[in-house]
């Protein structure tokens, strides 16, 4: 049982900003932030593209673990997607929507803002989908960042087995419940390692007097728990077309008039894979490296898990720089 101080401490916690941000476009409850460097270095934004289930800030977490901040005071112009929480009235939005509509609007918007066109950094199903996006608008974006994104869905781990056809079936889902709640998917990911949820606790027991790691416990969290509604539409063609299918690495994906290959890609990659992801294990993450048809094309290992490689004091100093000499490289 946690006791009183402890849940105190846990219930009272209040997640700081970090980024000082501007909202420079809204649609509904998508919001496009842009955090302005002090020093302007670099001409190419960096637009930063999270998964839809979970709150944008995961990039922008902590003074210290924060690619926002990071990037920024590098003097890079940054722009954060914030998907905003679904109800009722997103049930209805499809996957092919996302592309030709909502992401068409947000790149089209940062390129204007910016007066270029932007680098792009996708996390887990934001990566996926900037691989989808550049591979149907091969013109729109300068470089792409994949970080921890699958791309064989077939070697998604437990994922894979929870999402077989025989098991599941997306559509009969959404009919009967329409938006998948926010406690579905997380539930979902304590299943994949549930005693390690357990010695999570254990070890938030013994060092609870430890500001600096309860400091850095409750930042991420409050963002783990953070998780929001995914739209019923859009999450039934993912799982059918990426899980089910395995669309993307078969080459078979088609998003309205546009073949997402792969192959299409033109732009500079950086492919990202965590060494210890159980969520996206490296064999689901590394073929996107051969399979690209990028001239330009770089895959890199680092240790640490999914979320790890980003809130880890040890990792992120790792990642960050990898990510900012990459990116300077090609502006």
């Amino acid at each position: 049982m946690i006791g009183t101080p402890l849940l105190e401490k846990i219930k009272g916690y209040k997640r700081p900003e970090v980024s000082k941000t501007t909202v420079v476009y809204s649609e509904n409850k998508l919001r496009i932030l842009k955090v302005e460097p002090e020093n302007k270095v670099y001409k190419t934004p960096v637009l930063m593209i999270p998964a839809m289930i979970n709150r944008y800030y995961v990039l922008d977490l902590s003074a210290n673990n924060s690619l926002a901040k990071a990037l920024s005071e590098q003097g890079f112009t940054v722009y954060k997607v914030d998907w905003g929480e679904a109800t009722d009235e997103d049930r209805w939005d499809s996957f092919e929507d996302v592309f030709t509509g909502k992401l068409k609007r947000i790149v089209t918007k940062v390129t204007r803002d910016a007066g270029t066109k932007p680098s792009v950094l996708g996390y887990c199903m934001g990566g996926t989908m900037s691989l989808i996006y550049s591979s149907c608008f091969t013109d729109d974006i300068k470089n792409l960042i994949v970080l921890t994104a699958p791309i064989d869905f077939s070697k998604a781990g437990v994922m894979s087995l929870w999402t077989k056809k025989e098991y599941l079936d997306p559509y009969k889902w959404v009919s009967a419940i329409g938006n998948l709640p926010s406690d579905f998917v997380q539930n979902g990911f304590v299943s994949l390692k549930p005693a390690k949820f357990m010695r999570k606790w254990e070890t938030v027991w013994k060092r609870q007097d430890d500001s600096r790691f309860m400091d850095n416990f409750l930042t991420l969290e409050s963002w783990v728990n953070d998780n929001v509604p995914f739209p019923g539409g859009i999450w039934q063609d993912y799982i059918t077309w990426l899980y089910q299918e395995n669309r993307l690495f078969n080459d078979t994906l088609i998003i309205g008039k546009y073949k997402a290959s792969l192959k299409n890609l033109k732009v500079s990659l950086l492919t990202i894979v965590a060494k210890d992801d159980h969520i996206v294990p490296i064999e689901a993450a590394e073929p996107l490296h051969e399979l690209a048809g990028s001239p330009d094309k770089t895959i890199k290992y680092f240790d640490g898990g999914h979320v790890g490689i980003i809130s880890s004091p040890k990792l992120f100093p790792q990642l960050s720089s990898c990510i900012k000499d990459w990116l300077a490289e090609r502006d």
